[in-house]
């Protein structure tokens, strides 16, 4: 292509990319058709190559990678790996550490230099020119989008052709950046709420009052001796036991399809929404409950050979579900009279010497060999509960 036809064709780009910026188009299926439109009018891509952090409770990057035989993958990085050797000494990495705008390597001719690895691999697949450009979204360079180009013409790109990828990665990465910041409040909202309550928020549920009555399978459990444990153990021990406790009681809840509407200190407050017959949720949340005593069961010592164990409460009736607090600082939980009864519930794990309680409205939902406890006075509750656990194998 000549220079004109290049700059006509990539202002094109330019403004299709600035019309998707105002839509809900996701990461990857932008990208995706901007290298397919890039391959199309005439830019010798082969592969193309988009990484950017993100905020998330698991991972530190995000990487889309595009190839016209595969189309767009996504993968997910965790902080550890941004330090191993493979990426610091990758075209990516020598980027990262020396803060450039630029940088570009010819894989084939008498300019060739093949100075990292990966380089290798492009050549081998057909590349014969690599460049990276990298456009930052604040001062610092901490956050913004390398994209990467690798093109499959024997001459490699021209001049112009780079100016045109330069003008559209940063078009691209105007586009891309709405959509991270949306991504970061979806993941900060979901690992704060939860998903559904998450989703509820950024849809539009924010004022308080806002929420709905619901029936649902109620679980709660809390940690023993929890206050002995913080006095006795350092900070960083009680939290990786605190952790631990989580990942046994909360996940095994989000694992069985519930939601963990709180984490109240060490206790877990989840639900599992009765959408029909109360009977499969209800089986969920037994199963979770199940779940968690296997996990401590099976667990290793934790710091300080520390041993911990906690209590279970199984619960089903109404509960408001929404907003509460003040206009400036609101909560979206569970409340309600069963809320209450399923905590009170709990407490009685320790004076009845079982780990995992039933009330009896949710063991006559609940298909299992359940052990009659008797009939105990909750307090706030007129009428006595009928209390239950699961009954042991002979």
């Amino acid at each position: 292509m000549d220079e004109q036809t290049t700059t006509v064709l990539g202002s094109a780009i330019v403004e299709w990319l600035a019309d998707e910026a105002l839509h809900d188009t996701e990461p990857a299926a932008l990208f995706g058709e901007l290298c397919q439109r890039l391959r199309g009018v005439g830019m010798p891509v082969l592969r193309g190559h988009a990484a950017f952090r993100v905020l998330h409770p698991l991972y530190d990057a995000s990487t889309m990678e595009w190839t016209a035989e595969k189309g767009v993958i996504v993968e997910h990085f965790r902080p550890e790996q941004s330090g191993q050797d493979d990426f610091l000494r990758s075209p990516i990495g020598h980027v990262l550490a020396h803060r450039l705008p630029v940088l570009r390597r010819r894989l084939t001719g008498e300019t060739a230099l093949v100075d990292f690895a990966v380089l290798e691999e492009f050549r081998a697949a057909g590349g014969t020119d690599y460049i990276v450009l990298a456009l930052a979204f604040d001062p610092t360079g901490e956050t913004g989008v390398l994209c990467s180009w690798l093109g499959d013409r024997a001459t490699g790109f021209t001049d112009q052709e780079i100016v045109e990828l330069q003008r559209i990665t940063r078009q691209l990465s105007i586009a891309l950046k709405s959509k991270i910041e949306r991504s970061v409040a979806q993941n900060i909202a979901h690992a704060y709420l939860g998903k559904r309550a998450g989703q509820a928020v950024l849809n539009g549920l924010i004022r308080r009052g806002d929420g709905e009555k619901i029936t649902a399978a109620l679980w709660y459990s809390d940690l023993r001796q929890s206050t002995e444990l913080a006095d006795r153990l350092s900070a960083e021990a009680f939290l990786q036991l605190l952790g631990r406790y989580f990942e046994m009681t909360a996940a095994s809840v989000l694992d069985h399809g519930g939601e963990v509407v709180s984490l109240i200190g060490d206790a877990v407050l989840g639900l599992f929404r009765i959408e029909g017959a109360p009977d499969e949720a209800c089986g969920r949340a037994l199963a979770a409950a199940g779940e968690a005593r296997r996990r401590l069961n099976a667990s290793q010592p934790v710091a300080n050979n520390a041993a911990f164990d906690f209590g279970i409460s199984l619960h089903l009736g109404q509960v408001i579900y929404g907003n509460v607090g003040v206009p400036e600082r609101l909560q979206f939980t569970l409340v309600g009279s069963a809320v209450n009864e399923v905590v009170r519930v709990q407490d009685l794990t320790k004076s009845l010497g079982h780990p995992l309680l039933a009330t009896g409205p949710f063991a006559r939902a609940a298909a299992a060999v359940w052990q009659p406890l008797g009939e105990h006075h909750l307090r706030g509750l007129e009428t006595p509960m009928p209390i239950l656990t699961m009954a042991q194998p002979s």
